[in-house]
């Protein structure tokens, strides 16, 4: 079972029980209430979208009436418990989601009846100023007899066929990586998913990590992006089914050399890969330790091979890992690109925006003292501007990924509904040294 069950027995100083099944296992419960699922008359192809009125026909879109949008939701009234969410008006969710009525803070910021899996943001634009307000930490690493596990980090998900996917790169005490999936109907049913490792399909082997999880629509594919350390794709035609996913295959022959010239002494050349496509072209981002961030490019019609020569898209001191790109609906601007960032506060996350794939970042939020999101740290005071659910359980705010209105290689979000799965680190364990004791935690956005 996974540690500090945010759903689980927890203590009253840090959250009130659960209103009728104190201490008791939780139940799944169907996320279609009243308000709509994430599935819809015929939805079955994952080329016809997660739903919609038109199934397996392609021309049903990413989403359709009913489908992965809020709109016709994730959850419905109700969601994934009932009005009033996890605790009584003034808890945890409360009636307005994650914190009380009408929000995380203040009324009116972070809504959604349905509990914490039906929390939606109200707040809109892509700006130069974020709040959040996070949970306590839903997904903790979970040992089995073949995995000693430690942390669990860089998390990538996808909601198809009402279920959230998560995929997530866990660490074992002696710092080796693995990547695990686990699927669940909501938030309140993460903390006792069922854990499937990849290393356990012979296909896929182990030591692989930092995953990212998609549908490609003109292959009707599912493609999983890993590194080890070179960048690779597995792919599956049923997302559910763990074991199908084929052995990873490099994108690349050899190390580009722009890579190892920029890699330093001693230093990762590349890490934390990242796809995105547009109409035409489909573009592959990563970073190095030493403030790098690279792209290459390859046509829709080649993916997933043909990329050439990477580039320097820009570098800066204070850029790390995790580079993550969303093409942004409903905003002022087309892209968002989220980076993690190292400050005296601990781990942090910046933002940039772009007109393009191939064209120029702008900063957003992209520093420690405006962050695109960071946990306040007691030893730096600087920095924070993360409401926290109950105890402040990290002061760090390590890569994840944001929640996608679609699951397809658009990799597009709600810029009305932005919700970040994080990974945090906890400042009160023993472990003083890699690998650190990461967990997952839930963001949503307050401002």
């Amino acid at each position: 079972m996974r540690a500090e069950k945010y759903f689980g027995c927890l203590a009253a100083a840090t959250l009130a029980m659960l209103a009728s099944a104190a201490c008791a296992p939780i139940v799944r419960r169907d996320i279609s209430s009243a308000g709509g699922g994430a599935s819809g008359g015929g939805g079955g192809d994952p080329s016809g979208g997660v739903t919609g009125t038109g199934g397996g026909d392609p021309s049903g879109g990413v989403t359709g009436t009913g489908g992965g949008d809020p709109s016709g939701g994730v959850t419905g009234t109700g969601g994934a418990t009932d009005t009033g969410g996890v605790t009584d008006t003034g808890g945890v969710t409360g009636t307005g989601g994650v914190t009380g009525t009408g929000g995380v803070t203040t009324t009116g910021t972070t809504t959604g009846v349905g509990g914490l899996g039906g929390t939606t943001s109200t707040v809109c634009g892509v700006n130069t100023s974020y709040g959040w307000a996070s949970t306590p930490s839903l997904m903790d690493p979970v040992s089995d007899g073949s995995h000693s596990l430690v942390g669990i980090k860089a998390p990538s998900l996808v909601f198809y066929n009402s279920k959230y996917h998560v995929f997530a790169t866990v660490l074992n005490t002696a710092g080796t990586p693995t990547i695990e999936h686990i699927q669940f109907a909501d938030w309140p049913n993460a903390t006792s998913a069922t854990v499937e490792y990849l290393d356990n399909t012979k296909a896929f082997g182990s030591g692989r990590s930092q995953p990212q999880i998609f549908y490609f629509n003109a292959k009707k594919t599912w493609y999983l992006i890993s590194q080890g350390p070179a960048p690779a794709y597995s792919t599956n035609a049923d997302l559910g089914m763990t074991a199908n996913w084929t052995a990873p295959t490099n994108f690349y022959a050899s190390t580009p050399t722009i890579v190892t010239q920029n890699a330093g002494s001693g230093g990762i050349g590349w890490t934390d890969f990242w796809i995105i496509c547009d109409a035409t072209n489909c573009f592959m981002f990563f970073t190095n330790q030493k403030g790098y961030l690279f792209r290459s490019q390859t046509s829709a019609a080649n993916f997933p091979s043909g990329f050439g020569d990477p580039v320097v898209v820009m570098q800066s001191s204070y850029l790390v890992q995790g580079g993550r790109i969303y093409k942004v609906s409903g905003g002022s601007i087309a892209y968002l690109m989220l980076i993690e960032g190292t400050g005296s506060g601990g781990a942090y996350i910046g933002a940039w925006s772009a007109t393009a794939l191939d064209g120029k970042w702008t900063a957003l939020a992209e520093t420690e003292a405006n962050p695109f999101a960071h946990a306040t740290s007691t030893a730096s005071g600087s920095g924070g501007n993360i409401t926290f659910a109950g105890t402040v359980w990290t002061w760090d705010v390590g890569h994840g990924e944001l929640v996608r209105s679609t699951y397809d290689e658009t990799m597009t979000v709600d810029n009305c509904n932005m919700r970040y799965l994080y990974a945090g680190k906890d400042h009160f364990a023993a472990a003083k040294a890699e690998p650190y004791p990461w967990k997952l935690g839930l963001l949503v956005r307050s401002k």
